[in-house]
């Protein structure tokens, strides 16, 4: 479905695919959602509070492809971007048993990763009751 200022090369299709933005040389890596995928873009999520350079690489493991990428637009957590080249085969699949690995590692990090804003949640609230407090009194 292309809208009449739709300036997309190639036609999108709706994706809900895992996809890791690497740069600074693969030092840095964050997660997010790819949305929409086309031969030449893609629009894809991640956080708002990931700050994402102009040029980088976009990974997507389950379709096994790499692809160097440039920002285009910004909306918040959603970011459309351009392929700038054709993409690249990662090398072979993963095996079942890597993919289970990967998923079990994962969860590891978000169960770290939530059980640190569950104690980050603990000590804002502590903090709101405390100012609260001190204004009840004054």
């Amino acid at each position: 479905m292309s809208l009449p200022n739709d300036r997309r090369r190639s036609s999108r299709v709706r994706s809900f695919l895992r996809g890791e933005i690497l740069h600074s040389n693969g030092a840095s890596r964050t997660e997010c959602t790819i949305r929409d995928l086309s031969e030449t873009g893609a629009r894809i999520e991640a956080p708002v509070s990931v700050t994402v350079p102009e040029h980088f690489e976009l990974s997507i493991p389950q379709r096994n492809v790499h692809h160097r990428a440039r920002m285009v637009w910004r909306h918040g957590a959603e970011i459309g971007v351009a392929f700038l080249v054709q993409p690249v085969q990662a090398g072979p699949a993963a095996a079942p048993d890597e993919i289970g690995t990967e998923i079990r590692m994962r969860m590891l990090e978000i169960e770290a990763e939530t059980a640190r804003l569950r104690a980050q949640l603990a000590e804002m609230r502590a903090a709101l009751d405390t100012v609260l407090r001190e204004k009840k009194s004054a």
